[in-house]
């Protein structure tokens, strides 16, 4: 009789065993969904606080564009506009450059001739690009863009679509 008896103790411990086992494998599945979740808000809220930058670079653009104080160079298809620091440009018409290429923007520092790069970008689907220029505009003689490689490049490989000298400031 005592070996009867002992048969339910081991199928309750081998059920516990299986659902300890289940639990497990269930727990290390939900940390698993937890940490992807996890990287996505992550993610998330790092692709928000870039857009929130961006847009309020763009705000602080359009604002720099109809301020009297600020200076117009036109060009082709838009202008470049300096106000105190700020340089930016505001284009319009533009093409989609060739596939694998970009635009990217060049700065002329004052006193020097070498040109240093600048941000690449490509137009929206109506050929507009407002592009903030992360130069000073105190400290810069000349603005051009020109058609990069994808990536851009360290010195410009094109000649300039866009050339702009600024006015002593």
């Amino acid at each position: 009789m005592k070996h009867a008896a002992v048969w339910p103790a081991y199928l309750i411990a081998a059920v516990c065993v299986a659902i300890a086992l289940i639990s497990s494998i269930a727990n290390i599945s939900l940390i698993g969904q937890i940490k992807q979740q996890q990287r996505e808000v992550a993610s998330l809220t790092e692709r928000s606080t870039s857009l929130a930058r961006s847009l309020s670079g763009e705000r602080t653009a359009l604002f720099d564009m109809l301020d009297g104080h600020a200076h117009h160079y036109a060009i082709g298809n838009g202008e470049v506009v300096t106000r105190g620091s700020r340089i930016d440009l505001a284009l319009h018409e533009l093409s989609e450059p060739p596939r694998g290429q970009v635009y990217q923007v060049w700065t002329r520092p004052v006193g020097s001739t070498k040109m240093s790069p600048a941000p690449t970008f490509l137009p929206d689907a109506q050929g507009v690009a407002l592009v903030i220029v992360p130069a000073d505009a105190r400290a810069t003689s000349e603005v051009a863009v020109t058609i990069e490689p994808e990536g851009g490049s360290k010195e410009p490989t094109t000649k300039p679509l866009i050339s702009v000298a600024f006015d002593s400031q």
